[in-house]
């Protein structure tokens, strides 16, 4: 089977189309008639024009140097004989064309600067037309010709060095071999270049180099092939013209230049023609790369979306069918104490679990603010203990490799908690049936840069010292296919029910936001170690707890006597709840539906000591603009605000500042009594 040479990598080697066929069409047509129109008139005089021949021998050596050097570049990009062959014989015609003018009398220097006469001026002629024909024959004879290997770059080198030693040769045949060379010209005369035979033999293969290029080309034309064939047809009607009109300063000899300065044009305008098509097509295939990744990037996130929301709602419908079902039965006995308070319990702690499956997702998004605190890992690991062993169960054997020299990391300790115990947890439900076991691991670990090729994380991270956890387990593992999802939201190889999937995606982003990254190492039947890689705290000191905040066993902090609460909240629901918590600390209330009604009160007479305002509310006016606003009524009045909203939507779509405290939505009393005590106190100290 033939190889057809691939020249795609550059413009002229993309196949021609219809406007490159009909332009070379329409030029090669026209300058047919003209020349069939002018043959009768070839041989009369035409008129002395001053500086044709250097204008137009030096837009020859312009256009054919030019040519040569676009096609050595597209060579280097697609080394292939074919357009090597022709590279080189464009710029041999170059160089011939710059040895011609040069033999021209009284154009670049008084007299000649090369040769013996005109007989030199015309066989530089003749040779500069056999140049163009000889290299497309050699092309067009090359170009179905089966090769397998590219030609090595360094030969581009070598045929432009060939290519100006033919030159030179010619140069020299012309000056010092004259008296073996047939005569051609007497004086502005070359009647002889046509009866001598040389100029027919030239003409001769112009036509054969015509008809091989344009059968070789048969099938699989491109731009270059298209536009070569044109070439040489310019050439054989520029042959015809010259001949005809035997003298310089003919008609024939005129138009026979134009039409010879045409032909070394038209590749060159090839070139620029697919460059500009080129850059054409690259805007449109950007455009429609862009549109296409766009599309993808919807469907990726309409996917994601499916898979969050039937995450979710499978989720939170189970915790509201607890929460719902329990108030219903309530209300058909309240009067049974006993169960009233068990449906209660059952209630809270499904809200809990709801509160605790929104804050996982905040996690993973890295939408949740954390609140780091420099600790020792294996402390808040020796008090996690207890719960840890409950989660795992008593089948299963728990290990502690705790390195005593361990390095303090700055974590959130409750997001840290919560991702050891998701680790634990995953790692029990992959253990089998009869037990396992289940090792926690601490280390302090040196990582070096290295190329992002050899990086085994997910998330590349920078050179020093990190603090790593690991949580090893002899269970079942995993495939390659399901550890390069595993920390994908909701996804999870777990039966229907028994898990959520936002396990390890709370790991992600807990590690993430930490400053490291998660690795899993894991292989059907061998089991699966994880590991959290986080940066070394730089400071050893433990934060200081907030003055008035709760702990474990601090005691409800409740109102001081007449303490008067300003509660604004848009959702009746919500604000009989607030109502309802605030009463029962001991607070009087005072509600109000939105910041108009809130600041009616405060424009009145009647005491308010704290103002607790939702964040978002109708009305033009959210909680922020209302404190601001309050302040400006009452100087000194506490404002503690609320949201259910995450930070990140808080300051940006509702443009609230970062530093403004916010308690989140859920909360409960104890957590609600805390912040209020706190901002009781703030008060207190900055009246000092």
């Amino acid at each position: 089977m033939q190889k057809v040479y691939d020249f795609s990598a550059a413009p002229a080697g993309t196949p021609a189309m219809r406007g490159q066929r009909l332009a070379a069409g329409c030029l090669c047509l026209l300058a047919v008639v003209a020349t069939v129109f002018l043959l009768p008139f070839a041989d009369v005089a035409g008129p002395a024009i001053p500086g044709f021949m250097l204008v137009h021998q030096t837009s020859l050596v312009i256009a054919y140097g030019l040519s040569a050097w676009v096609l050595f570049a597209q060579f280097r990009r697609a080394p292939a004989m074919p357009l090597l062959l022709i590279a080189a014989g464009t710029l041999y015609t170059a160089a011939i064309v710059l040895l011609q003018l040069l033999s021209v009398p009284n154009l670049v220097a008084g007299g000649r600067v090369l040769g013996a006469g005109p007989e030199t001026t015309t066989w530089l002629w003749t040779f500069w037309h056999l140049g163009p024909p000889a290299c497309t024959i050699a092309y067009a004879l090359t170009l179905r010709r089966a090769q397998d290997r590219p030609m090595p770059r360094k030969a581009g080198a070598l045929a432009a060095l060939a290519a100006l030693s033919a030159a030179g040769l010619s140069a020299v045949i012309s000056t010092l071999g004259l008296p073996w060379l047939p005569h051609q010209v007497t004086g502005d005369d070359y009647t002889a270049l046509t009866t001598s035979g040389v100029g027919p033999a030239v003409q001769l293969l112009t036509i054969a180099a015509l008809v091989l290029v344009w059968r070789a080309a048969r099938g699989r034309r491109t731009v270059l092939d298209l536009w070569v064939a044109a070439s040489m047809l310019l050439l054989v009607l520029d042959n015809f013209l010259t001949m005809a009109g035997a003298s310089r300063g003919s008609v024939g000899w005129y138009v026979g230049r134009i039409e010879a300065l045409v032909s070394a044009f038209v590749i060159l305008w090839a070139y620029l023609h697919e460059v500009d098509a080129l850059r054409a097509r690259a805007e449109a295939a950007a455009a429609e790369a862009a549109l296409a990744g766009a599309a993808l990037r919807q469907a990726q996130k309409m996917e994601a979306v499916g898979r969050l929301t039937g995450g979710i709602a499978h989720d939170f419908n189970n915790l509201l069918m607890v929460v719902t079902s329990g108030f219903d039965m309530i209300r058909r006995r309240p009067e049974d104490h006993a169960r009233v308070l068990k449906l209660a319990d059952a209630g809270l702690e499904a809200a809990q679990r709801g509160a605790r499956l929104t804050r996982q997702l905040l996690t993973f998004a890295r939408r949740q603010k954390l609140r780091p605190e420099t600790m020792n890992l294996n402390a808040t690991l020796l008090e996690f203990e207890p719960l840890v062993r409950r989660a795992l169960g008593e089948a299963a054997e728990l290990r502690l490799e705790l390195d005593p020299a361990l390095h303090p990391a700055r974590v959130d300790p409750g997001e840290f908690e919560a991702a050891v115990l998701n680790l634990v947890v995953n790692a029990r439900d992959a253990l089998p049936p009869g037990g396992g076991r289940v090792t926690i691991t601490t280390g302090t670990r040196s990582r070096v840069a290295r190329p992002a090729a050899a990086e085994l994380l997910p998330e590349p991270l920078p050179a020093g010292d990190y603090v790593v956890l690991s949580v090893a387990d002899n269970g079942r593992g995993m495939d390659e296919a399901t550890r390069l999802q595993a920390f994908e939201p909701f996804f999870t190889t777990k039966e229907f029910g028994k898990g959520s999937g936002l396990g390890l995606s709370q790991v992600y982003g807990f590690a993430r936001a930490a400053g490291g990254a998660v690795e899993i190492t894991s292989s059907p039947g061998r089991g699966a170690l994880v590991e959290i890689w986080l940066p070394r705290a730089q400071h050893v000191a433990q934060e200081a707890p907030v003055a008035g905040t709760a702990t474990g066993a601090s005691s409800l902090r409740r109102a001081e006597e007449g303490e008067v609460v300003l509660a604004v909240e848009d959702e009746p629901a919500v604000l009989a709840a607030v109502v309802e918590n605030l009463q029962d600390l001991g607070y009087r209330v005072i509600p109000a539906r939105d910041a108009a009604e809130a600041l009616e009160h405060l424009r009145g007479s009647g005491r308010v000591d704290i103002l607790f305002s939702d964040v978002v509310m109708p009305g033009g006016m959210n909680g922020v603009q209302l404190a601001v606003e309050a302040g400006r009524l009452r100087a000194g009045l506490r404002v503690l605000l609320t949201s259910g909203y995450t930070d990140e939507a808080l300051s940006g779509q509702h443009g609230v500042p970062s530093d403004v405290p916010i308690l989140t939505k859920p909360y409960r009393r104890e957590e609600l009594a805390d912040r209020l005590r706190v901002a009781r106190q703030a008060s207190r100290h900055a009246g000092d």
